[in-house]
């Protein structure tokens, strides 16, 4: 499991709540569909930071949505309070290429 200044996280501890319908944040897919993708060592400002690029990229040459969100608990401890969310069908899209 991931960790940080020795505190072990679970999967479900990267999933934002209140996230409106039809979006999540890269951390939350992960955790839900890919927890070995999460990062070993959090360092929230280097982990996912090409791929969130990317996903910022894609959305507005696609005209999706990205909705700013709470930051999930193991983000919170490192000063983070809000995340970016995107729409599912371009995090699903993604995660198949």
């Amino acid at each position: 499991m991931p960790y940080a200044n020795g505190r072990s996280y679970l999967p479900q501890d990267f999933i934002s709540t209140n996230i409106p319908a039809g979006h999540d944040t890269i951390w939350g897919w992960a955790a839900k569909w890919s927890p070995q993708d999460l990062p070993a060592k959090i360092d929230p400002a280097k982990a996912f930071a090409e791929e969130i690029s990317e996903l910022m990229k894609k959305s507005a040459a696609g005209g999706y949505s990205v909705v700013a969100v709470d930051a999930p608990a193991a983000l919170r401890a490192f000063g983070a309070t809000k995340i970016p969310a995107f729409e599912t069908q371009l995090l699903y899209m993604m995660s198949r290429s």
